[in-house]
């Protein structure tokens, strides 16, 4: 389905026509048009490799398309540089943020753009613009203090309050709200309504439809490269837009279990991904206990750095998900489980036995796999290919007398990866891929370890709503099909309410663990848990 907007744009405004970008011969856009006018806020999603990147790309100078052109207030303008951007009054904040975290609150507000006289610096001027700057955006900040002392989400407002110092008109936030929570997402969004109020024009890409459908009057849906959606946010429904990008199974399949009181999906919902994941849950049953009575995993007290009392119960066949604010303990009491933090009281069992993993690779053993957070810095290996992400933790399993049977791991491995659909060249380093295909490297990984007990700490955090929808169903059919026992940490309530069937509330480093009652499994209700608990 293709839905336009209606009305007239009028020489206001920033507008990308027929914009064509290739990458080695290969089309990234195909002739994408886009407009944005004072006052809007445009939402732009997509699947990974959609194409959202690169035009946020070409329209901040970063990149040059081979056709098309774009218009600031009527008149064609070259932007074939980030400076060139910045003097036609486009500024861009990307996820992975651009200040300094070694200068001061002031040294980066005019970071170059600095004020002088006579060749001097007048940095009490620079102080007073800086003051006045932060007060404006309600930044509670010392301007001389280093910006590196405060946390992601002050810094991450002072970014956009400095793209607005630079005269900018026009705002590119790509995925914003990926490192921050709570009131700090409202305290965001309310910010970015501000400024178009005043006649900012905003670009906001983002994967949360919550947080698109609370600040956006517009939205963009970009797939494989083209504009599927073009329309106001009062004229498309959340299920149009998923379906656009993920398919209609997924957002049938997503329609379905908001509408179940229990959350499971209908067995004639979301067919296709149950399907594409059967053959990976047909090999669980040959490593994980069927039919197993009482809990497989029981945390009783746990006490480790940063985990100051927790206890869970964790079944067979079921997907627990821990949810709390961000510093609430919930990564911490994975990386205790599976032997990344010494655990220094309390009582863990696996299938009714004692566990205390001392390293990784003695949890893996036992069956306790962890996917980390960090898929950057922790997960992918990015000079590999993908076949080799997957196969490292388990290269004991292909040696034969001594030998490495290379071939059959990557057969093997390869083969994983195709049930995962892992899109893009998998014979590449895997840093090539879209950052939502190279979290399902790492999916496939943590499964070809043959867990008991597979802990995901956010294992959709930045991807796309169709790689999300995907890693969703393979979760729960692993779960629910294959008897593996999943813990789930994430962030987003509504993440938790759609795939957990038990919810764990922790706070401070502590958790009773009693479970979150079916009625109040809503993310209004996981919300007031929390910040009631902090």
């Amino acid at each position: 389905m293709t839905t336009t907007s209606t009305g007239t744009h009028g020489t206001a405004g920033l507008g990308v026509r027929g914009i064509v970008k290739r990458y080695s011969g290969v089309p990234v856009l195909h002739g994408v048009s886009v407009d944005v006018r004072p006052g809007d806020v445009v939402g732009l999603v997509g699947h990974n490799g959609a194409g959202k990147s690169t035009l946020l790309r070409v329209i901040s100078g970063a990149t040059t398309p081979e056709d098309g052109r774009i218009v600031v207030d009527g008149a064609d303008r070259a932007i074939d540089s980030p400076a060139a951007a910045i003097g036609a009054g486009i500024a861009t904040v990307y996820q992975e943020l651009a200040l300094l975290p070694n200068l001061t609150v002031a040294q980066n507000v005019h970071l170059g753009a600095e004020r002088s006289r006579a060749g001097l610096l007048r940095r009490e001027a620079m102080r007073d613009d800086a003051r006045r700057l932060v007060e404006q955006f309600g930044i509670d900040v010392d301007v001389d203090r280093r910006l590196g002392d405060y946390p992601v989400a002050t810094r991450q407002m002072l970014e956009i309050a400095v793209a607005t110092h630079r005269k900018a008109r026009y705002l590119l936030l790509d995925e914003p709200t990926t490192s921050l929570e709570g009131g700090q997402v409202e305290r965001l969004l309310e910010m970015v309504r501000s400024l178009a109020a005043g006649g900012m024009g905003v670009v906001f890409v983002d994967h949360k439809l919550d947080e698109l459908y609370a600040v956006c009057n517009r939205v963009v849906a970009l797939v494989d490269g083209r504009v599927r959606i073009d329309a106001r946010v009062d004229e498309v429904s959340r299920h149009d837009v998923v379906a656009a990008i993920a398919g209609d199974e997924a957002a049938e399949a997503d329609e379905a279990r908001r509408r179940s009181p229990d959350g499971d999906v209908p067995a004639e919902a979301g067919t296709t991904g149950a399907a594409a994941a059967a053959p990976v849950v047909a090999d669980v049953h040959r490593w994980v206990p069927q039919g197993v009575t009482g809990p497989r995993l029981e945390v009783r007290d746990l006490v480790a750095p940063g985990v100051h009392g927790v206890s869970l119960t964790a079944e067979p066949g079921r997907v627990l998900g821990l949810y709390g604010l961000v510093g609430a303990g919930r990564t911490e009491v994975l990386r205790a489980l599976v032997g990344l933090a010494p655990v220094t009281s309390g009582t863990v069992t696996l299938d009714g036995r004692p566990y205390r993993p001392t390293t990784p690779a003695r949890a893996q053993r036992a069956g306790v796999v962890y996917l980390t957070e960090e898929r950057k810095s922790d997960g992918i290996v990015p000079a590999l290919d993908s076949p080799m992400n997957v196969a490292l933790p388990v290269l004991r399993r292909y040696r034969r007398a001594g030998l490495l049977d290379k071939p059959r791991m990557l057969r093997e491995a390869d083969a994983l990866l195709g049930e995962l659909r892992v899109r893009g060249d998998r014979h590449g380093p895997v840093v090539s891929l879209s950052g939502g295909n190279q979290q399902k490297v790492l999916l496939a990984r943590a499964i070809a370890q043959h867990p008991r007990v597979l802990l995901l700490d956010e294992p959709t955090k930045g991807v796309d709503l169709g790689v999300k929808a995907e890693i969703h169903r393979i979760v729960r059919a692993l779960a629910h099909e294959g008897g593996l026992t999943v813990v789930l940490v994430s962030s987003e309530e509504e993440e938790i309410c759609d795939v957990a069937d038990d919810i764990v509330v922790v706070s401070h480093g502590r958790s009773t663990g009693e479970q979150v009652p079916p009625d109040h499994r809503t993310p209004h209700a996981l919300r007031t848990a929390a910040w009631a608990a902090a």
